[in-house]
C-alpha cells in the first residue's frame, strides 16, 4: 500500500472541505474580474485524500447552524461582531467574493505572488473558504465576527502550494506589524508531519513567538485522525489553542455531537484544547479556482462551498476568540485559551471528562478563569528540514536542508533571536533576501519581484516558470485562460505532501 510519504499529495492546509446549501446565484464584485478562468481541460483525477476532504457527504452546517451551534448568536445579541479587532489569516489568500470585498491583503510571500493577475488573490479556494467562516459579512453565509478586521496573508499557491520557510516568514511579518491593524489573533490551518520537538522546532517557535507577543494563536489540529493519533506541526506547540472538529450532526444539540472521524486524538503529551464544528461547513466559494472546478460536487448554490476539516473548526475558534477580545480587550491569550477550555462542553459520547469539550462562547465569555500557563519556553535552534516532516516542495530536486525557497541557507541559531527580538523582517527583506515590497499600495502590501536563484539551481528568471507542468500526475498543458498560467510553468516542479488541514 502507498503511504503518505511516499504518494504525490498536494500541499493543503488543514482542510477536507466540502460544501452545502444556501440561496441562487449572487453576481461577483468589480474585482472578481480580474480572476483567472479555469480551462476546460481538467487534471488527473485528484489523491483519495484530497477527494475525501472535498467530496464526502453528510452534515450540512450553514454558518447560521454553526454560531447557534457555538453559541456566538448569544454574543451577537450584546451587539459584539468583533469590531475592533485584528485577525490575521495566514493561508492560500483571499478572493474578493461577495461577503469579504473589505480583507485586508498584507504580503503575497507564495509562488503565485510573480503572476501579477495572481496576487493576493485565492486561486486555490481553502483561504477564502476560512475567511467565509470568519468575517463573511452576506446576510445569507454571515461570518462569526462580521466586522472584525481581516489581514490576509497569501503564502499558499494556486494548488495550495507551500513550504515551511514561507510559512514561518508569514508569521514572523504578521508579529511585526501587528498593531498596526490591532492584531489580537491569528489563524494558522497548516501543519506539517513533523516529529521535531517542539522546544527547538522554528515553526513551533514561530506561533510561540506570536503567542508571547498578544496574539491569540488558533491552530488546526490536523486531519489525520484516521491514521495517527498526534497533532501536526505547530499545534503541537503547548502554548497555542489546537482545534479538532466536531460534526453537529446539523442539530443544535450538544448531546448528539460527534468527534469528526479525521480529527486526531492527540498523544498524552499533546491533544486538542478545544473542538469545534468542522464537518460539512458551507462558506464561501472561488468560482473557477482549483478546488471548485476539480470538486464541483462540493460546490452549493449562491457561490458557497461544503468542506470538512480542522482548518474549519480552527477559523470558528477564531472568529470566537475576536468576540471575546472585543468584549474584555484586556484578555491575554493565556486568560482567552483559559476561558475556551473552561467554557467548552464535553461531549456526552466520552464521559470522562478528560476529552476537549465543544466551544461555547457564552460560557467562554462568562467565565472568570485567568490563563496563567507554564511551559518551558521554545528555543527555536531545531531545524528547518526537521520542520518540514516528510512534505517537501519538489523541483529538479526536493527542497530540503537548511535553505528556504530562495535556497539561501537557513541558520536557526540566528533567525530564532531575530524573530524573538522582532528583527527577522527588515523592510521587504526577510533571511538576507527581498520576498516583498515595503509598503502598503493603497488596498495591499506591494509586491517584489524574485530574482536570482531557488534552490538546486532553480531559477526565478525576471517571473517567468518555463514549462508549467506537474510530471508524474497530470498537470501538463493544464491552463488558466487568460491569465497566463499556460506557458508560466513549473517543469517537472511538484509537492510529495504537505498539508492544509
Amino acid at each position: 500500500m502507498m503511504t503518505a510519504a511516499s504518494r504525490p499529495r498536494l500541499v493543503r492546509l488543514l482542510l477536507v472541505v466540502l460544501l452545502t446549501s444556501v440561496v441562487g446565484n449572487i453576481p461577483l464584485p468589480a474585482h472578481a474580474d480580474d480572476l483567472p478562468a479555469r480551462s476546460s481541460e481538467l487534471p488527473s483525477p485528484p489523491s483519495a485524500d484530497e477527494a475525501v476532504s472535498w467530496e464526502a457527504e453528510g452534515t450540512t452546517a450553514t454558518l447560521d447552524h454553526v454560531a447557534e451551534a457555538v453559541r456566538a448568536t448569544r454574543l451577537h445579541e450584546r451587539g459584539l461582531t468583533g469590531r475592533g479587532i485584528g485577525i490575521a489569516l495566514i493561508d492560500t489568500g483571499v478572493a474578493p467574493v461577495v461577503g469579504l470585498t473589505d480583507v485586508v491583503h498584507g504580503p503575497d510571500i507564495s509562488l503565485d505572488s510573480q503572476a501579477e493577475q495572481a496576487q493576493h488573490y485565492d486561486v486555490y479556494g481553502h483561504g477564502t473558504h476560512l475567511a467565509g467562516i470568519i468575517t463573511s459579512d452576506r446576510l445569507d453565509a454571515p461570518g462569526l465576527a462580521p466586522d472584525a478586521t481581516l489581514l490576509s496573508v497569501k503564502v499558499g499557491a494556486y494548488n495550495g502550494a507551500v513550504d515551511v520557510s514561507q510559512v514561518i516568514a508569514g508569521i514572523d511579518w504578521v508579529v511585526q506589524h501587528r498593531e498596526e491593524h490591532n492584531i489580537r489573533v491569528l489563524v494558522l490551518a497548516y501543519g506539517t508531519d513533523s516529529t521535531q520537538d517542539p522546544l527547538v522546532d522554528p515553526l513551533s517557535h514561530a506561533v510561540e513567538t506570536a503567542w508571547h507577543n498578544g496574539i491569540t494563536v488558533v491552530t488546526a489540529a490536523g486531519n489525520d485522525g484516521q491514521v495517527r493519533d498526534s497533532l501536526v506541526n505547530p499545534a503541537t506547540n503547548p502554548w497555542v489553542i489546537a482545534v479538532g472538529a466536531v460534526d453537529t450532526q446539523g442539530t443544535r444539540r450538544v448531546s448528539d455531537d460527534t468527534v469528526a472521524t479525521f480529527s486526531p486524538a492527540g498523544t498524552p503529551a499533546r491533544g486538542p484544547d478545544v473542538l469545534a464544528p468542522g464537518v460539512g461547513m458551507v462558506s464561501a466559494r472561488v468560482p473557477g479556482g482549483y478546488l471548485d472546478t476539480t470538486f464541483p460536487g462540493a460546490q452549493r448554490p449562491g457561490d458557497l462551498f461544503r468542506g470538512n476539516g480542522t482548518s474549519q473548526a480552527a477559523a470558528v475558534v477564531g472568529a470566537g476568540v475576536a468576540l471575546m477580545l472585543e468584549d474584555d480587550p484586556s484578555l491575554t491569550p493565556d486568560d482567552v485559551k483559559a476561558r475556551i477550555v473552561d467554557g467548552s462542553k464535553v461531549l456526552r459520547q466520552d464521559g470522562t471528562g478528560e476529552a476537549p469539550g465543544m466551544l461555547n462562547l457564552t460560557q467562554a465569555r462568562t467565565s472568570d478563569v485567568i490563563g496563567a500557563q507554564v511551559h518551558l519556553l521554545s528555543s527555536g535552534t531545531g531545524t528547518l528540514e526537521g520542520a518540514r516532516g516528510s512534505y517537501h516542495l519538489l523541483g529538479d530536486s526536493p527542497l530540503t536542508g537548511e535553505q528556504d525557497i530562495f535556497g539561501q541557507p537557513f541558520d536557526s541559531v540566528v533567525w530564532a533571536a531575530e524573530a524573538t527580538a522582532l528583527t527577522s523582517w527588515d523592510g521587504g527583506t526577510w533571511n538576507n533576501t527581498e520576498w516583498t515590497g515595503w509598503g502598503w499600495d493603497g488596498w495591499g502590501w506591494d509586491t517584489a519581484e524574485w530574482t536570482g536563484t531557488t534552490w538546486d539551481g532553480w531559477g526565478w528568471d525576471g517571473w517567468g516558470w518555463d514549462g508549467w507542468g506537474w510530471d508524474g500526475w497530470g498537470w501538463d498543458g493544464w491552463g488558466w485562460d487568460g491569465w497566463g498560467w499556460d506557458g508560466w510553468g513549473w517543469d517537472g516542479w511538484g509537492w510529495d505532501g504537505t498539508q492544509w488541514d
